[in-house]
Parts: structure tokens; C-alpha cells; sequence
């Protein structure tokens, strides 16, 4: 795949996600302040300038004030390939305002306000968790609302896509047997202790009979996953925290019931029991379904942009801060 074409993926994703997108507001007055024309709508350098301080902000938060300096690919800083990025994102936006239109894709301010408390106030754990996280990132309320909007009306015009999608059997199958080592998950359960003599007393218990479950309740030291009887839930290959993968290398050669000798990890010492195992076809169909979706769906975001007609005008030196 061209790097382009690389490109144009992540901004695929970035349109999917759309948590910290601008939408700006084009002065069409303002015709030397245009920096592109897609399908003769015009971006301006105004929108450009404010999506690009939005996401300087949030990479300097992350990554520190000197990310935009950073040598990156082909000689290129990471200011230059943000900027490059975001001028591509802009013409994707464009494009798919369009595909909205044509779909009589809308938001209702009911479904925004829902959107907020299910995902935002919810999952943050109240109003002032909501309020705090938009004073950390520079929000205001409105502002936040609106790029929610935008995000929410994304997730319509992909689901419209994905329900016009018929999948054949021989394409899911086909997947399946090209790509079935990434798509084998497990399930197991742990205990965590903090000393390796601690560890190896549990397992002279689990040696003599007692159950795994049980101990987990008694031994282990994660809180979290005790309550749950140190189930971890499924996985596949690579999909853990790097802080869990030794635990994720053992578990893949467990058979199910079997227990694990001790893990080392930073976190202290493991003691895991395999679950379970999804590796047929039937066990991994229903997985593989939106996998193909999502690829379809980039693909046509994919189209979309090679069929448009864009018209670049910016000049990176002179556009920079």
C-alpha cells in the first residue's frame, strides 16, 4: 500500500473515532485566505489554523512541548507531517459532508445530550468528572457539543453502510484461514501474588486439590480482578498491556483447565488457568464479520477520496506558525 494511501487509513480512523475534530466555518468571502477546493467547496486557511492549534495542543499534552521538532519519516518533523495529516483530514470532511447530504444523515440535540451523558458523564463518573475533563482540555460545553455531533452523525453514516453490506460465506471463510492465528482468543484467570514465595505456596495449595477460584479470592493482590474470580476476560495474541505479556505468551500454550507454572511480571508473580480457547471457524465467525465491514468501510472512504476533485493551494512554508 502507498504511503498515501496509509495516510488516508488513519484518517479513516480518525474520522470513525472523530473525538477531537474542528469543524470550522468557511469564509467564502475571504478567497486568498482558501487553502484547498474539494469538489469546489473551499477549506480556508482560518479552519486549517484552528484545527491545527486544537491538535498541537493535545500532541503537546501527551507527548511533551518538543513533539512538533521531532525528526519523523523521510526527513520530515512532526509538525510538517501533523500539518500534512490535517490538510488530508480537512478534505475527507469535506468529502463526507457531502455523503451526509445525500443520505439525509442528521443529529437530534436529544441524541447529542445522550451521547454525552452515556459515553462522558457516565463513564466519568458524574457532572463534575464531565466538567473537569472539559476544563483539562480546553472545551467549552458548546464547543464539545458540536464536534460530538459531528461524531455521532460519522457512527450513523458507518452503520448505514454496514447495513447494506451482505457478507458471503466463502469471504468470511476465506479471512478466517488467512488470518486465523491473529483471531484465536483465550480466556484465563490469574492470581497475583508479589514474591516468588508466595507464589510458590499457592501453587503447592492448587497441587494438593484446593480450588483455583477459591484461592483466587484469598491469595490473589489485584483487587480488581478478584471480585470477578481473577477472570481477565478473552484476548487474542499481542492485545494485552505490554505490562501482562509474558502472561499472554504462556497462556497460548496452556490447554483449557490446565494451570500455569509461576509468571514473572513487573507486576509481580502470576499464577494463571487457562479458561478457555476460541480457535474454529464457527467459535470466530461472528468476529470476523465486522472486521471485514471496517475494511469495507475504509475502502470506501478510500474511493470516495480518489474520486473527488481536490485543488491544493497552501504552501507549507508559508502557512507555518
Amino acid at each position: 500500500m502507498s504511503r498515501l494511501n496509509k495516510r488516508l487509513l488513519i484518517i479513516a480512523v480518525i474520522i470513525a473515532l472523530m473525538s477531537w475534530l474542528i469543524s470550522g466555518c468557511i469564509n467564502k468571502e475571504k478567497e486568498e485566505a482558501i487553502i484547498a477546493r474539494v469538489d469546489g467547496e473551499a477549506i480556508t486557511q482560518e479552519e486549517f489554523d484552528e484545527d491545527f492549534e486544537m491538535s498541537k495542543n493535545v500532541r503537546q499534552k501527551q507527548f511533551g512541548e518538543d513533539i512538533l521538532l521531532r525528526e519523523m519519516e523521510n526527513n520530515k518533523t512532526y509538525e510538517e507531517i501533523l500539518r500534512e495529516d490535517i490538510l488530508e483530514k480537512l478534505i475527507i470532511q469535506k468529502i463526507m459532508a457531502k455523503e451526509l447530504d445525500k443520505l439525509n444523515i442528521t443529529v437530534t440535540d436529544k441524541e447529542v445530550n445522550e451521547a454525552i451523558k452515556t459515553y462522558y458523564i457516565d463513564e466519568l463518573g458524574g457532572e463534575e468528572q464531565y466538567k473537569e475533563y472539559l476544563q483539562n482540555n480546553g472545551f467549552t460545553e458548546e464547543f464539545f457539543k458540536k464536534e460530538l455531533r459531528k461524531t455521532v452523525m460519522y457512527e450513523k453514516h458507518r452503520e448505514d453502510f454496514y447495513s447494506k453490506i451482505n457478507l458471503s460465506e466463502d469471504e468470511i471463510k476465506e479471512y478466517f484461514d488467512k488470518n486465523k492465528d491473529s483471531l484465536i482468543k483465550v480466556r484465563v484467570s490469574h492470581i497475583l501474588v508479589k514474591t516468588e514465595e508466595e507464589g510458590n505456596k499457592v501453587l503447592e495449595k492448587l497441587n494438593n486439590g484446593e480450588d483455583f477460584h477459591n484461592l483466587v479470592a484469598i491469595e490473589s493482590a489485584d483487587p480488581d480482578s478478584a471480585i470477578q474470580g481473577g477472570d481477565l476476560g478473552y484476548f487474542t495474541k499481542g492485545e494485552l498491556l505490554e505490562s501482562y505479556r509474558e502472561l499472554e505468551d504462556v497462556a497460548f500454550t496452556l490447554e483449557i483447565g490446565e494451570v500455569s507454572r509461576l509468571i514473572k511480571t513487573e507486576l509481580g508473580y502470576h499464577i494463571i488457568l487457562l479458561e478457555d480457547r476460541k480457535d474454529s471457524y464457527e467459535e470466530l465467525k461472528e468476529d470476523i464479520v465486522p472486521v471485514l465491514k471496517y475494511n469495507r468501510y475504509f475502502e470506501k472512504i478510500l474511493d470516495l477520496r480518489e474520486k473527488a476533485d481536490v485543488k491544493i493551494y497552501m504552501d507549507d512554508e508559508n502557512n507555518k506558525n
